[in-house]
Order: structure tokens, then C-alpha cells, then sequence
């Protein structure tokens, strides 16, 4: 009886020790059927942002009327007054590329060697030079070459060129004149309604003026020095 209960004990502890060390199996993983896979999301970009877009254009008005310029004024007098001149107006004498102006002169005795009246402007040949013309000169003729850019200064026929945008904004009258205002990327004008020029001009804070204007009575001689 004894023998029978030392091998039922001795079979208990073997079939505890087998149980102890047999691994449990893991269930197995089904892997993702390859249709089953997502791609990855693809990023939508921003739409942009529209900038406010400044006037680009000339409107049909402003361009008959800057048109007129073409066809009634062939050359131009007129006395100017800008941040160029201080508190003083110069005579200018405009045709075609060449142009002739007389500053005014601390200096108003025309007698030294290298004393000058007149300034013309090459505008093609991009030249300037001085020169002493006037009846009382002594000593006349070119005095020296100057810097074009710093002697050029601009004209009413460079304010209405190259424009790429203008609107009519108001009407004025200017020495008795009619002009129309006309906001320009160049800055505000007051361009006279029957030959297409501007009598004024404002950019930066600064007023242009042209007055004395007159029309088609400029010679080869006013603005060719000899």
C-alpha cells in the first residue's frame, strides 16, 4: 500500500514538472492581405494668397487726352520751378532730343573766363555741357562737359512717358488753363486738356511746375549751341 502511494505521488510531481515547462504557443497573426494597406495621405498644399494687386493701367480717357502731346506739340518753351531750382525759375527750350536751359545764376556778371548762362542737352548722345551765349558774355562759347545725370532734369514730355498706370482723378484750372488731375504710378499730374501736357506735377512731396508755356515756337537755333 505504500509502494501504490509513493508511485501515485511520484507520478503527480512528474506530470506538475512537464506542465511547468511546456511553452504556451502564441495565437498566430494573420498578416495584412497587401490590399488591405493604406498609402500614406498626401499633403494638400495651402492655397496662396492673392496680394492686392496696385492699378496697372491707363484708362481710355487719359490716354486721348495724353495722346494729344503727339500731335499738337512738336516743341515747347516754358519757365520750370522744382526741387531743382529752389525758389528760382529756369527757362527751358525743348525739341525733339535736344534741350536748352538757363539756370539762374548767383552770379549774374558774364565776364570771367569761365562764367556760363546756358546748359544744353543732348539727349540722344546723353551730353551736357555749358556754354556762355548771351550778348553780354566776354567770354564766349563751351566752358566745360557736365554730368548728364546731374544736369538733365525732366521735362513735361518725360512725366506722361513711360507711364504704365493713370486715372483721372479731378478737374483744375492752372494759370487759366484746364487741366485734368490725374493719379500716375509716377505721382499726381495736371495735364492741360488741349495739348495733352502737364502744367504740374507732385511726387515724393514735391511740386513741378511749368508755366509760361508756349507751343511749337522753338528753333534749331535755341537749342544748338554754335
Amino acid at each position: 500500500m505504500k509502494n501504490k502511494y509513493i508511485t501515485f505521488l511520484s507520478l503527480v510531481v512528474a506530470l506538475f514538472y512537464i506542465a511547468s515547462c511546456t511553452v504556451p504557443q502564441q495565437p498566430a497573426v494573420t498578416p495584412p492581405k497587401a490590399e488591405d494597406k493604406q498609402p500614406p495621405p498626401v499633403p494638400v498644399p495651402a492655397p496662396p494668397v492673392e496680394q492686392p494687386q496696385p492699378m496697372s493701367e491707363i484708362t481710355a480717357d487719359v490716354s486721348d487726352l495724353l495722346a494729344k502731346s503727339k500731335t499738337r506739340v512738336q516743341n515747347i518753351y516754358y519757365l520750370y520751378k522744382g526741387h531743382e531750382t529752389g525758389d528760382n525759375f529756369y527757362a527751358f527750350y525743348v525739341k525733339g532730343a535736344k534741350i536748352m536751359y538757363k539756370p539762374s545764376l548767383a552770379i549774374k556778371s558774364l565776364d570771367n573766363p569761365e562764367s556760363y548762362d546756358s546748359i544744353f542737352i543732348d539727349k540722344t548722345a546723353q551730353t551736357s555741357q555749358s556754354y556762355c551765349v548771351h550778348a553780354s558774355c566776354v567770354y564766349k562759347g563751351k566752358k566745360q562737359d557736365l554730368n548728364y545725370e546731374d544736369a538733365y532734369i525732366s521735362t513735361p514730355f518725360d512725366w506722361t512717358s513711360g507711364l504704365t498706370s493713370a486715372k483721372k482723378v479731378g478737374e483744375e484750372v492752372i494759370d487759366s488753363r484746364s487741366t485734368w488731375k490725374i493719379e500716375t504710378n509716377k505721382g499726381f499730374l495736371w495735364v492741360d486738356t488741349f495739348y495733352g501736357i502737364p502744367l504740374q506735377a507732385e511726387s515724393n512731396g514735391n511740386i513741378y511746375r511749368f508755366t509760361k508755356i508756349s507751343v511749337n515756337s522753338v528753333q534749331d537755333s535755341d537749342v544748338t549751341h554754335s
